[in-house]
C-alpha cells in the first residue's frame, strides 16, 4: 500500500467471516465514516490502524471492514481522507454494533484522533436507489 502522502487512493479489505458469493451479495447495510483530511497524517494512519480498526473489528455482527485512502480529482485536493465501510446484515444488525460497548468505544476513540472531523452515514440495500 503506497504511503499515506503518496496521493494515491488504496483500499485494504478484513471481511470477519468467510461467506459464498451469494451470501456476500446480500448485503443489507453499511456503516460509512468519512475522514477529512488530518494535521498529522502519519500519526492519524498509525492511530487508525493500531488502536480504531482492531475495535471496530470487534464490533459483533461485522461482516466486512474495507478502509480507502482517497484522492482528489483533476488536480484538486481530496475533500475526504479516508473512507471507512463498515458491513452488516441487516440495519438491526448495524444498530446492535453502535449499541454495543465495541461500538461505545469506537464513538469515544474517535474524538480523540479524528480532530478534523469525520461524517457517518448508513447505506440501507435493502432500497435499492436505482431499482423500481
Amino acid at each position: 500500500m503506497p504511503s499515506p502522502t503518496s496521493g494515491r487512493a488504496t483500499s485494504r479489505s478484513t471481511p470477519t467471516t468467510s461467506r459464498t458469493s451469494s451470501e456476500r451479495s446480500s448485503v443489507a447495510a453499511r456503516l460509512i465514516a468519512l475522514f477529512r483530511p488530518p494535521d498529522d497524517p502519519a500519526a492519524f494512519d498509525a492511530h487508525y490502524r493500531d488502536v480504531h480498526a482492531p475495535i471496530v473489528r470487534r464490533y459483533p455482527g461485522l461482516r466486512d471492514l474495507r478502509v480507502t485512502r482517497t484522492d482528489g480529482v483533476a488536480g484538486r485536493p481530496a475533500d475526504i481522507y479516508l473512507l471507512a465501510e463498515m458491513t452488516f446484515d441487516s440495519r438491526a444488525d448495524l444498530d446492535a454494533a453502535l449499541a454495543s460497548e465495541p461500538g461505545r468505544e469506537s464513538g469515544r476513540d474517535l474524538r480523540t484522533f479524528a480532530q478534523a472531523g469525520v461524517t457517518l452515514l448508513v447505506a440501507d440495500d435493502e432500497a435499492p436507489f436505482l431499482e423500481r
